[in-house]
């Protein structure tokens, strides 16, 4: 695996680094000192990766998926067996896309939501992370493009679809098995496209946000309708049937510019961060970027109406600070009909983070309304959970995080992706068993 000089790594980490924000909150359960304790698989021979977004899949066959990030080197394919309490290293992307030793720019991510098809694989798209300001945008030796994937856990093997967007990476994803596609919004310009898989058409639908914007989170309904976020908390859907995008008449509950001091200040359009479909209701249930507002939308309700206020889901102490860390990606629908949240204790982006601060455990029961901070999330050594950016349940109710972990040995580069203030963080896989109802 090739591996860059760690400073340059760390600036390019730094570069995607989000700073503080302002909101307002609601109120919740706190009590004082309050832990939850969670249990954690690291990825062994894989210390030097930086990151994670999105890219956790706990599938139907009890494999949980996830996409390792390394800037400027091979991110990885791997997966838990939670049935064998083993993990495998698929591969490296490079080698996966058959593009190692090529000289180009690296598949440093999947950066986006995998998804599982009625055939049983799980289908993604792979992204870039060593971007040179762009400076070798469109260029030989510049990163090829996103490359459309599957992997068939029946076989081990990976099936390559080929790039999609040329010289630009897959920032948000999502699978529908109902038209069998992969969808995506692309880094650096912002376009809506789709990959067809029965048919192999790649499908490029234009332009749908600004570069520094990019919606992180792609919803898709029951329908195969596809939902995302774009300009003033503005929501677009997207119809497999017409192949049309049109704009709803709706608006997320978000913070006016000027309120902000942080990251959301500085970008063009504010949006939601993660939504998740429930089933049960047909609704979508989602936090908010800029206050991580907690919000439902019910794409069948009459329009103007759609999109309710639920509450906060960030951690008590911050409800009248204007310091409130930028949301995660970390929202999942528990089988117990609660929504688990894992809430950054200062803003975190693993090398771009603010400072070394343990997530808490936020819960919001659709049954009741009542949200609750469960605690900080800990190790059963002690050691805190420093941030998250995915989360997904397993079929028998677990509930999956990846994000960052100080190690307890550290003899060398290898055993660690990055620093946070200068203390050493390396990747994990951390399972909570949500308590019965």
């Amino acid at each position: 695996m090739r591996r860059p000089v760690r400073g340059l790594r760390l600036a390019i980490l730094a570069a995607c680094s989000c700073a503080l924000l302002a909101v307002p909150g609601a109120a919740q359960s706190a009590p004082q000192d309050r832990t939850v304790t969670v249990d954690s698989r690291f990825f062994p021979g894989l210390g030097i990766m930086d990151g994670n977004w999105a890219a956790l899949k706990a599938a139907t066959d009890g494999k949980v998926y996830v996409g390792l990030a390394c800037h400027g080197c091979d991110g990885h394919l791997v997966y838990y067996d939670s049935h064998t309490d083993k993990m495998v290293d698929v591969g490296g992307l490079n080698e996966l896309t058959g593009e190692a030793g090529l000289g180009l720019g690296p598949q440093s991510k999947i950066h986006a939501k995998f998804g599982e098809g009625t055939d049983g694989r799980i289908y993604f798209a792979t992204h870039g992370g060593w971007w040179f300001e762009y400076g070798r945008f469109a260029t030989p030796e510049g990163y090829p493009g996103s490359h459309y994937m599957a992997y068939d856990p029946r076989t081990g093997k990976a099936q390559d679809f080929g790039i999609g967007p040329r010289f630009e990476g897959m920032n948000t994803g999502a699978y529908d098995p109902k038209f069998n596609r992969i969808y995506g919004l692309t880094h650096p310009r912002g376009h809506f496209v789709y990959y067809d898989v029965a048919t192999g058409a790649k499908v490029d639908k234009g332009r749908i946000n600004n570069w520094d914007s990019i919606c992180r989170t792609l919803g898709i309904d029951d329908q195969g309708n596809v939902y995302g976020s774009f300009g003033a908390g503005q929501i677009f859907q997207y119809d497999p049937r017409t192949d049309n995008i049109r704009e709803l008449d709706e608006h997320l509950p978000i913070r006016q510019k000027g309120i902000s001091l942080g990251r959301d200040y500085d970008k063009s359009e504010t949006g939601w961060r993660v939504v998740v479909w429930d089933e049960e209701t047909k609704k979508f249930y989602g936090v908010e970027e800029s206050a991580t507002t907690l919000f439902s939308f019910d794409p069948a309700a009459p329009a103007g109406s759609q999109v309710k206020t639920l509450g906060a889901m960030s951690i008590p102490k911050f409800e009248s600070s204007r310091a409130v860390p930028y949301a995660t990606l970390s929202l999942t629908l528990g089988q117990n009909r609660k929504l688990y949240y894992a809430a950054a204790g200062a803003e975190f982006d693993y090398g771009g983070s603010a400072d070394v601060a343990a997530s808490h455990l936020i819960t919001y029961d659709l049954r009741t309304g009542r949200i609750e901070d469960l605690g900080e999330m800990r190790l059963a050594d002690g050691r805190p959970v420093v941030g998250t950016n995915s989360a997904d349940t397993g079929p028998d109710g677990t509930i999956y995080f990846v994000g960052a972990v100080s190690p307890n040995n550290v003899q060398s580069e290898a055993d660690y992706g990055g620093k946070i203030n200068g203390v050493p963080f390396r990747l994990a896989l951390f399972i909570y068993h949500p308590k019965k109802d």
